[in-house]
């Protein structure tokens, strides 16, 4: 029982350790002193030798590899981080120092392979490097679909680990638009219009589009009023008048948006925004025009009230290209109306606009009837009188790529221009260079224009099947065969008559002609569009009909 008694195997063990301590022959014990010192400096040596913590070893390289960064000395720097990640090769902040010092090495390709692998892992630096190093300074249609995908998980984690980064978050805004996940955009723009209210209207716009037309005009009005309370503040900010205008239009308060923009430019001192309210004001009298037009009724009082409306809007903004498109488009499907009242209007009309308009009518009406010749004498005609029309410009590179003998780099040439010469070009603007850039063979920059033309309803049909080509020939068949299913669903809609359905008593479309390449030149909101069948012109003229002065 002794054996289990743990008072007995205390006193045995202190009785060993006694025996052991007394046996010592302590009058030998100098001659062992170099022998411990030895073992001791042995085992310091090997602890630290062999250690992969955060001893004296990691610290004596730290200091090194700083050293060796503050010099530029990036070979010794490579080795020293290679001896740091022998013994902690997984760890994060190692592998991104590793790839910063092979990029300064000139080693991009492996630095990009090295940050990915972090991206992955949620290294928010690695995912700022990719974005100032792999990102910036490109479109979003310079990447294929893998790469935009990891543009999102970089702008994702870069917001997600600084919110207060807005210009990381308006570029993830626009990687959503682009994307077309709106209702990820509306977050981000809900977000970014605490401290920037006038984004709030953006927020309205990609919410109706998304068919959200309650939240819509919620998030309209609330922007309205804070712009509407800024604006009492400074009554000569030009553009706070701008913006009150425009959430009153989204609003459908066409008139409330005109007197804004009226008031503002008869008060307004400085040229070029007095050059902007103008182009604006001709803008809201279109736009209120277009929304006369949706009305199911069609009476001669109604006719009259739109042409002294554009009389109106031309002698206001005569270089407006969305004015001009809708005087044309209403002078040349007018050349079979009966009342005398409404021709004299017209007519009149025509007189008081510039003569260039009338040439650009004149070009426009010969574009539809397929005499390049006549079109491309008249359309060259306006734009000598008056080069700053986006609408001729437009109309021209259709003129010149749709001739028997096609002049695409010069058409291409001039369509750039007439995207360049205005703030916002329309889907239709771009309509017309995609179609160009298609037959000159540049896909991946015509796929980038016609998907922006798929915004407008008139052009969506045409889009689609000019994508669907572009797919195939860049070797993406599953997005061809998308875009084909949009074709085939649109032509049943059509078929069935959804796509045109008419009220009875209400206007008939006007006529269309149909081109292979080219783009309208209507401007305005996609809903707001004049129709056509056509794809690349605007202005169209009732059939049979011919420009008049």
């Amino acid at each position: 029982m002794e054996a289990l008694n743990p008072l007995v195997w205390i006193r045995w063990c202190s009785e060993f350790v006694r025996g052991w301590f007394v046996g010592i022959p302590w009058q030998d014990a100098p001659k062992a002193i170099p022998a411990i010192v030895l073992s001791i400096v042995l085992f310091v040596t090997g602890f630290i030798a062999f250690s992969g913590g955060t001893g004296w070893r990691n610290r004596r390289l730290e200091r090194q590899l700083m050293v060796s960064l503050e010099r530029d000395d990036f070979p010794t720097a490579e080795i020293v981080i290679r001896r740091q990640l022998e013994a902690d090769p997984e760890n994060l902040e190692l592998l991104h120092r590793f790839a910063w010092i092979r990029d300064a090495q000139s080693h991009p390709d492996e630095a990009k392979a090295i940050m990915r692998k972090l991206l992955h892992h949620g290294h928010a630096p690695a995912a700022r490097w990719l974005l100032q190093n792999d990102m910036i300074g490109k479109k979003w249609s310079d990447f294929d679909e893998q790469q935009l995908d990891e543009c999102g998980l970089i702008l994702e984690l870069i917001s997600d680990a600084d919110p207060k980064d807005v210009s990381v978050k308006k570029m993830y805004t626009d990687y959503a638009i682009f994307r077309h996940r709106y209702s990820t955009a509306v977050e981000l723009l809900l977000e970014l219009s605490e401290t920037e209210p006038l984004l709030g209207l953006k927020a309205a716009e990609l919410s109706r589009r998304l068919g959200e037309h309650d939240q819509a005009e919620l998030y309209a009005a609330k922007t309205l009023e804070i712009v509407q309370e800024m604006q009492k503040d400074d009554p000569m900010d030009a553009n706070l008048a701008f913006m009150v205008a425009r959430n009153q239009l989204f609003l459908d308060r066409h008139s409330d948006a005109i007197r804004t923009l009226k008031r503002s430019l008869d008060i307004s001192q400085d040229p070029k925004q007095k050059q902007m309210l103008t182009l604006a004001l001709g803008d809201a009298i279109v736009a209120y025009v277009n929304f006369i037009e949706q009305s199911p009724t069609n009476t001669v009082s109604e006719r009259l009230k739109v042409l002294q409306m554009l009389e109106a809007a031309v002698q206001i903004a005569p270089n407006n290209p969305r004015v001009v498109t809708m005087l044309a488009d209403h002078v040349l499907g007018s050349l079979d109306e009966q009342n005398q009242e409404v021709v004299t209007v017209r007519n009149a009309l025509v007189r008081g606009a510039p003569l260039w308009i009338s040439h650009f009518i004149k070009g426009t009406a010969a574009l539809m009837k397929d005499d390049m010749k006549r079109a491309e004498l008249h359309l060259g005609l306006a734009i000598e009188q008056n080069g700053k029309s986006a609408a001729v410009l437009n109309n021209l590179a259709v003129a010149l790529s749709s001739k028997q003998e096609p002049d695409l780099e010069r058409a291409l040439e001039i369509s750039n221009e007439a995207i360049n010469s205005i703030p916002v070009a329309t889907p239709h603007f771009y309509e017309t260079r995609g179609q160009i850039l298609y037959r000159l063979g540049r896909l991946r920059e015509a796929i980038s224009d016609l998907e922006r033309a798929l915004a407008a309803p008139t052009l969506a049909l045409k889009a689609h099947q000019m994508l669907a080509k572009c797919y195939d020939e860049v070797g993406d068949p599953e997005l061809a065969e998308q875009h084909r299913d949009a074709v085939s669903r649109m032509e049943r809609e059509m078929a069935a008559g959804t796509l045109d359905f008419k009220l009875p008593g209400e206007k008939k479309s006007q006529g269309s002609a149909s081109k292979a390449d080219g783009g309208e030149t209507t401007e305005g909101d996609d809903d707001d569009s004049a129709s056509a069948e056509s794809s690349n012109v605007v202005p169209s003229p009732a059939e049979g009909g011919s420009a008049t002065e």
